[in-house]
Parts: C-alpha cells; sequence; structure tokens
C-alpha cells in the first residue's frame, strides 16, 4: 500500500480546505466560513428547546471563528502542523468528524452525541498561550472555537429529543462542564435536577477510566460532591461563597481552569489564556494571547464608555488599550497576594481569578477595562482549625530533652568517624548529612530524649538551612541518630522519623511530652499534613492527618454595584446591532472581529445620540446618511480591512 501517497493525499486535502476556509472572507462570490461566521453558528446554547432568540439573548462570542489578522498563508500552515501533531490530531480530527456527522432519529442522536461528550469532557483540547507568536495563538484559538461548536451541536442535538432520560441530562450538564465549567451555572443546574429525577443514572459517564493508583470511592464522593451541591445552590449564589464551599469541600479543581480559550476580561471576547508559574516558587501571574486589533478605534471605544468611571490618567500613555491589556502583572502585590497561586473560574456568565497562598484562599478578581484599578472582587476571613488532638501545636508542652554540648560529644559519640582528636568536625557532619537529605546543616544541635520511651536516651540531632535557590525556604530537620552520630535509618522508629516526607524543605518538627510520654509531631504545611509519632515498648505507630482545617468567611469588597451576585455596568464588545441577524458576508466580518464590533457599536451610538437632537426632517436626512455608509460597508463583502477602513472615516479616527 502507498502510505506516502495516502499521506500527501490527505494533506492536499487539508491544505486545500483551510485555503477555503480562509480566503473565502476575500472573495466577493463565496460566504464567509472561516475568517467570519457560518450562519449554522449563530445560535447560542441556551436551556431552550427552540431556536427563537428575543432582542436581549446572550450572543456567546466563544462560538465564533475569529476574523485571521495575521498571514493567511503561515496560518494556514500552522493549523496543519496542529492537525500533525499527536499530541492534537485526534482531538481535532474528532471535533471535526463530529460537526461534520449527520445524525438522524433520537436513538442515533442519544449514542453519538452522549459518546461525542464524554470523550470530550475527558479528553479535551487545551493549550498554553504561544509567547508572542499570534499566528499559532489564532489556529489554536480555532481549534478551541471548533470543539466548542461541536459541544453545542451535541447539546442540541439532545434537546431536541422528546422522552430525555437521565443518561441525556447528564449528558447536557458535561457538555457545559467540558467547554467553560460552571459558565451557564443555572441551565447546568436544571439539567442535573432533572437528572436527579429520573434517577441520577450513569455517573461513570462524568468519572471515566480509572488509574490503579487512585481510589474509585473518593472520585465517585467527590463528583457526587459537586453535583450534590450545584443541584443545592440558591439562586443568589456568588463566586466567593463557591469558591469557599468548594475549596472546603474538595471541588474546587474541578471547576478551576489554567489554561483555556476564555472570556478573560469579561467583555464577551474570548482569548487563549494561561497561567504562568515561576519556576517552583509558587509566584504565578497570568498572560493572555494579543488580539490583534486597530488600537485607534479601542482606545476611543474605551475613553467613551469608561468616562464617568476611570479618571484621565486612567487612560493616558502609553496607549490605554496596550497598558490595560497586554501587562503581564510584573507588579505581584498590586494585582495578586505575592508568592500565591492563581487559577480561573467561570461562573454565570461571568470569568474571575481567584488565588491561594499557603493552602489558604486570599482573593478574588475581576477584570474588565470599565473597572481598572478596582478589580478585587471578594476576600475571605479565615478561621483556621487545628486537627492535631491536643489542638494548637505551637503550645505544647517540650519534650523531655538533654542538650549536648559539642565539647561532650567526644564522651557520648561511640567510634565517630566525625570526632577527630577529640573535636567535632562540623564541616565533615554537614557534607554527610547534605549527601543524604539534600540539604546540609552547619550548626546541628544535639540533645538526648528517650523517644522509645524504654528507660534509655537516643541520641539526636536538630537544625535548619536556609536555601535560597530556586525551591527557597527554610529546610528544618530533627533527626535520631545511632551512637555513632551518623543517622539511624534502620530500626523502625529511625525509619518513622528520618525518613518522613515531614523531614526538610520549609517542614516543622515538634518534640512533645503528653501523659508523661516523649512523642514528636512533623508538618508539611505546604501539603497541609501532619504526623504524629508515638514510639513505645518497641512499637511505633504513625498517624497522618490533615494538618488544618479553614473555614472561609467570603467577604465581598467590590466598590460598584453587584447585580445577580456579578458587578453591574461591564464594558462588553458587542456590536450595535442584534448580532444573531447577521447574514451579509459584511455582518458576520463584523460579528467576527473584536475592533469592527466596537467601531459599530460607536457608529449605531454616535448615530442615536446625534438623531435624538434633531426634528424629523433632519432625522430622515441622518437615516438616508446612515444608509449610504451601511451600503458601503456592506459593498465590502466581508473583507476587514476595508471596512475597518471604512469605520475610520466615519468616526473620523485617523490611521
Amino acid at each position: 500500500m502507498d502510505y506516502g501517497g495516502i499521506m500527501f493525499k490527505k494533506l492536499i486535502y487539508i491544505i486545500i480546505l483551510i485555503s477555503v476556509l480562509i480566503f473565502s472572507s476575500c472573495s466577493k462570490n463565496e460566504t464567509v466560513n472561516n475568517n467570519n461566521l457560518n450562519t449554522n453558528n449563530l445560535q447560542s446554547n441556551d436551556y431552550s428547546n427552540t431556536a427563537y432568540k428575543n432582542d436581549n439573548a446572550f450572543f456567546d462570542m466563544k462560538y465564533v471563528y475569529k476574523s485571521i489578522r495575521v498571514d493567511k498563508e503561515a496560518f494556514s500552515n500552522v493549523l496543519i502542523s496542529y492537525y500533525q501533531d499527536a499530541n492534537y490530531s485526534n482531538i481535532i480530527n474528532r471535533n471535526k468528524d463530529f460537526l461534520n456527522k449527520k445524525l438522524v432519529g433520537d436513538n442515533d442522536i442519544k449514542k453519538y452525541a452522549i459518546d461525542f461528550i464524554s470523550n470530550t469532557y475527558h479528553n479535551r483540547y487545551s493549550d498554553d498561550v504561544h509567547s508572542d507568536n499570534s499566528v499559532f495563538s489564532y489556529a489554536s484559538e480555532y481549534n478551541y472555537v471548533e470543539q466548542n461548536l461541536a459541544l453545542k451541536k451535541a447539546r442540541e442535538l439532545l434537546l431536541t429529543i422528546k422522552n430525555k432520560d437521565a443518561d441525556i441530562y447528564l449528558a447536557l450538564f458535561l457538555s457545559h462542564f467540558a467547554t467553560d465549567s460552571l459558565y451557564y451555572f443555572n441551565d447546568m443546574q436544571n439539567y442535573l435536577k432533572e437528572w436527579k429525577k429520573l434517577g441520577s443514572t450513569n455517573i461513570s459517564m462524568m468519572i471515566g477510566i480509572v488509574g490503579e493508583g487512585n481510589n474509585i470511592n473518593n472520585i465517585y464522593s467527590n463528583k457526587m460532591k459537586l453535583i450534590n451541591y450545584i443541584i443545592e445552590a440558591p439562586s443568589d449564589l456568588g463566586v466567593e461563597k463557591l469558591v469557599a464551599d468548594a475549596y472546603e469541600n474538595g471541588f474546587l479543581s474541578d471547576i478551576s481552569k489554567d489554561t483555556g480559550y476564555l472570556d478573560i476580561y469579561n467583555e464577551n471576547n474570548y482569548n487563549l489564556s494561561s497561567v504562568i508559574y515561576n519556576n517552583t516558587s509558587n509566584i504565578s501571574y497570568f498572560t493572555v494571547a494579543k488580539d490583534i486589533v486597530n488600537t485607534n478605534i479601542i482606545d476611543k471605544y474605551i475613553r467613551t464608555y469608561t468616562g464617568k468611571t476611570l479618571s484621565r490618567d486612567k487612560m493616558t500613555s502609553p496607549v490605554y488599550y496596550e497598558n490595560f491589556y497586554y501587562t503581564y502583572n510584573p507588579s505581584l502585590d498590586q494585582k495578586y497576594e505575592d508568592f500565591a497561586d492563581i487559577y480561573f473560574i467561570e461562573f454565570n456568565k461571568n470569568t474571575f481569578i481567584y488565588s491561594i497562598k499557603g493552602n489558604k484562599l486570599q482573593g478574588i478578581y475581576y477584570l474588565n477595562p470599565m473597572f481598572i484599578d478596582n478589580i478585587k472582587y471578594a476576600d475571605f476571613e479565615i478561621e483556621e482549625i487545628f486537627n492535631f488532638h491536643l489542638g494548637d501545636d505551637t503550645k505544647l508542652e517540650s519534650a523531655k530533652i538533654s542538650v549536648i554540648k559539642t565539647t561532650e560529644l567526644k564522651d557520648i559519640a561511640a567510634n565517630s568517624q566525625f570526632i577527630l582528636e577529640g573535636k567535632f568536625d562540623k564541616n565533615k557532619y554537614a557534607e554527610y548529612l547534605d549527601d543524604i537529605l539534600s540539604f546540609p546543616i552547619y550548626n546541628p544541635e544535639f540533645f538526648l530524649c528517650d523517644i522509645n520511651n524504654d528507660g534509655k536516651d537516643e541520641i539526636m540531632v536538630r537544625g535548619t538551612y536556609k536555601h535560597s535557590g530556586e525551591r527557597s525556604g527554610i529546610a528544618s530537620y530533627t533527626l535520631l541518630l545511632k551512637d555513632n552520630l551518623e543517622l539511624n535509618l534502620e530500626s523502625t522508629i529511625g525509619k518513622s522519623i528520618n525518613g518522613s516526607s515531614k523531614q526538610g524543605l520549609n517542614n516543622i518538627q515538634r518534640m512533645y511530652l503528653e501523659d508523661g510520654k516523649n512523642k514528636i509531631l512533623l508538618v508539611d504545611p505546604l501539603a497541609n499534613t501532619a504526623q504524629d509519632i508515638f514510639a513505645e515498648n518497641g512499637v511505633v505507630n504513625v498517624y497522618e492527618f490533615t494538618y488544618k482545617t479553614y473555614k472561609y468567611q467570603p467577604r465581598l469588597v467590590w466598590k460598584g454595584k453587584v447585580v445577580n451576585g456579578v458587578p453591574d455596568g461591564v464594558l462588553k464588545t458587542d456590536a450595535g446591532f442584534d448580532m444573531y441577524k447577521a447574514e451579509s458576508d459584511s455582518d458576520k466580518a463584523i460579528v467576527s472581529d473584536k475592533t469592527l464590533r466596537v467601531a459599530d457599536k460607536l457608529m449605531n451610538d454616535e448615530y442615536n445620540k446625534e438623531s435624538a437632537k434633531l426634528d424629523k426632517d433632519k432625522q430622515e436626512d441622518l437615516l438616508e446618511k446612515k444608509r449610504s455608509y451601511m451600503k458601503i460597508i456592506q459593498d465590502k463583502y466581508g473583507d476587514v480591512l476595508e471596512i475597518e477602513n471604512e469605520m475610520m472615516k466615519i468616526l473620523g479616527i485617523d490611521k
């Protein structure tokens, strides 16, 4: 078989297909597909069995192919490279296959739509921001939109089935969840309520294949916690309460993202966005793929609609648009808590960012051009609960120990390689510990303690090392030794203490006394785990537990008005007309491009403002003028740059 010939033909087919999609927007005789909208993609995914949309319906831009403002040939080549990349090809082809699949009859629809949704939920397209390479970003965004459209098609097909069962409702829920978490929260809640009424079947669709090292019962329990929470959530649930509850109940990671195709600025314009982690220091910030726009138009748009909320000094040079959108957050303390992990969370048709520092929720942030420098939405009052059976471990009674002076070591340690001519060689000892522990201790403190509680003191050592490398912090140790000062790595108690993961960087060890017995508590604060170790009569008991439990009382700090749990008055980049009614090539081009949408909005609002000042005769003249402008734009047949040039003339904006 000629595999090379087959691959060549396949490649040619892909090139032709993509070229048709891309270059059709430049043709005056063909329908725009890739640069703009396909008329089949104009329906939103509202919880409804009807295609009817009123004028106030939310037009969700995640289902729109963006106009391509980069070199078309380069874009085509990069898109082909995704098809040939083993990490993406199966997912991309799966999405395309489902978009092209013709399904007839409820049985086929149910079988293939549910299968597609389940597979996508467990293995969805995911890509990071490609630094400043806009060509790759546009191609990746194209792939995201295609997956979104495929999920939307599956959902709308399932909604056409009259006699829906529990499986269908769970699949409808997952079709949203796979796209953008809890963005359509009310719809998802309705689906799950119906799912529960019909028997709550097939939760395995959400669990998927479980690895050998995972506990199926825990996974099932966590998924059910999430599902039940959504079903029982009150109508006034706010994101701050959602985040607090999800963190306390262990399903926050299920509803969060650190990369994806997101409306990060809450303006109904989607971009590839990613959280960036600074090595392993737990400092993070986010970056967004640049949307290529005409900043002169965007700046006029922002200045026009933010005049009442932002002072002029907030809109000074460098260009406001560049200054707000493309700041890579170098001053973390101005936006997020320093040394914090941040994550995206989509909820109730808005996108938020929350931060965690040292296993504690810190804050929730909300971005929109209307609210620059006022982005903190909520924070948390934290109640700290010690799970240690004696409560606060900082108040424990100290174990019975006897400190050994360095000069006394020669009289206590037997045949030690670290005592030469009666003197302790601390540098050699530091090297020895470094070889085993990966951290030296240059100022060890030796002491005696009956850690076995058998009436005989054992030699122990404790100390710290300040590490300033990539994983900075304090390495802390409390170790059991043999008589020759080497680490006791053979006995049960020695293995339990010295081999614990709670020894080392940023960990804590506490020797304490309870009921006359010596014990040791080992704590890993970052992992929020601890081990309580007690030895007696040759038996060693190690009890591992969650170190602390936190209760979070959310506190809304937003200074503006809040409506239905989200900020009121956000600035959107929607066009000035009903985008559901886009039919011509030029209307589709406007919907598919951020610059053209906001320019259209400006033109429409300026016309309405001017018309309101005129008498009826002059209003007719103004309307004729508007019609002539519209005809000029329509005559550009979807050419983005030509439409943009005409809009700039109409708005009186210099190039």
